[in-house]
């Protein structure tokens, strides 16, 4: 597979009486966007948009999926492929990507005593900042943020909440990365791992992704993945979208879809194809597998895979917490035992100073090449700020009635869990830690 993605630099947005994009500047029509997706209202009765650029002192908040605006100009397939068509192969061919800018989802989603809003599953407040003590948290502090406001319908079930969320979205995405058909852009990059080196070990990506229904799920071709039996992707598909995220349970640990279409670790291995490694390919897989027999089939089915692209080398990454991390030590486990070289990045519980009780979730022996990504046990409080984008009110601690703070005011955090991006493990993250 080649993949061709053409980089158009979004300098700045604006306000306009029609949508277009000219040197860099992209001017944007309310009235259009709301246009391309009306036909979409179901369980949405209306969306408004607001632009947040970086350096402003403002929140955003009940803050969901961000995306990549792009739009596939030639080969087979579309962007995000599987929703708003067949659920063809992407990954080659050309794509044009808009950069420093994303798409948005914030929508106060219902706290419902059913379906994937009962217990732990429920749509939990995420809250980003464009400046301060947790700007740094995010990628998206530093690019131009579309964001959709969604008014939602009554009475409708989480699965129609969720999924007209994120039609709206992808459509709004793809609506305005179409304004470069015609474009020349600022950058293009081939993307493909046809030539490998055989002097240089071969290493996989082992990429295993939240799975726990409604609010909680991650969708490949645009089906959940609850049944996905590990499986093995190219990396230009991931980079042409064909992941699709759609976890919205914990701010701190989610993946949106715009990190699995850019996704750092598979960016790096690109640099490093051909240099020091031979990158060999993603392997895709579901966590919070239901048991302790289902995580280790989903395990060896992983390390099958890796040993039949004759790899030397895994990197293990997972989305989510405790029961994730489960799933992936023991892919890690049972690499090790069958003489494949694996390494991990994970977030920490480390107290306040780092330390305190035990550190990971899970570990086991042959685990003894872990990344640390910080610990989200720290204490951060987030200061009064100018502008609010969202809502009025923060929606928190759901599990003894509800706390609901003014959002605009200063408040304290005993833990990163709200904090969007705080302890997500695709390697994008500024916090790491070290030993001495």
């Amino acid at each position: 597979m080649k993949l061709t993605r053409q980089y158009f630099n979004i300098k700045d947005v604006l306000w306009g009486d029609t949508t277009s994009l000219s040197d860099g500047v992209l001017t944007l029509c309310r009235e259009d966007m709301k246009a391309e997706v009306t036909t979409l209202f179901k369980a949405v009765e209306d969306v408004d948009f607001e632009i947040v650029k970086p350096g402003e002192n403002t929140r955003i908040i009940h803050l969901l999926d961000t995306l990549q605006p792009m739009y596939k100009v030639r080969g087979n397939g579309m962007q995000y492929s599987g929703f708003f068509g067949s659920p063809i192969t992407v990954g080659e061919g050309v794509t044009n990507l808009l950069t420093g800018i994303t798409v948005m989802e914030s929508a106060a989603l219902p706290w419902e005593e059913s379906s994937a809003s009962s217990g732990l599953l429920y749509p939990r407040d995420a809250i980003m900042d464009m400046a301060g003590p947790i700007a740094d948290f995010t990628p998206f502090k530093d690019t131009l943020n579309l964001v959709i406001l969604y008014k939602l319908a009554e009475n409708k079930s989480s699965i129609e909440y969720d999924n007209d969320i994120r039609l709206i979205a992808i459509k709004i995405s793809t609506y305005i990365a179409s304004l470069t058909k015609e474009l020349v852009p600022d950058e293009s990059i081939c993307y493909t791992i046809d030539e490998i080196n055989p002097e240089l070990p071969n290493v996989v990506l082992v990429w295993q992704c939240q799975n726990q229904g409604p609010y909680a799920n991650t969708f490949l071709y645009g089906q959940s993945i609850d049944n996905l039996v590990p499986t093995l992707l190219h990396p230009n598909e991931l980079l042409d979208g064909c992941v699709v995220s759609g976890n919205y349970v914990w701010p701190a640990f989610k993946v949106p879809t715009y990190l699995h279409a850019n996704h750092p670790i598979v960016m790096e291995l690109y640099k490093n194809h051909g240099k020091t490694l031979n990158f060999r390919g993603i392997i895709f897989c579901r966590s919070h597998n239901p048991s302790t027999w289902h995580k280790e089939r989903c395990a060896n089915f992983n390390v099958k895979l890796a040993r039949y692209l004759n790899a030397k080398g895994i990197i293990m990454a997972w989305e989510g917490g405790g029961n994730a991390a489960v799933d992936g030590m023991l892919t890690i486990q049972c690499a090790e035992k069958n003489g494949i070289k694996a390494s991990t990045i994970t977030f920490e519980f480390g107290g306040i100073d780092g330390t305190e009780g035990i550190l990971l979730v899970d570990d086991v022996p042959e685990a003894d090449a872990i990344i640390s990504g910080g610990s989200i046990e720290k204490h951060y409080k987030l200061p009064e700020v100018v502008r609010v984008v969202g809502g009025d009110v923060l929606r928190l601690n759901k599990e003894s009635g509800g706390y609901f703070p003014p959002s605009d005011k200063a408040i304290e955090f005993e833990n990163t869990t709200h904090l969007y991006l705080a302890g997500n493990q695709t390697g994008h993250s500024r916090l790491f830690a070290e030993a001495y």
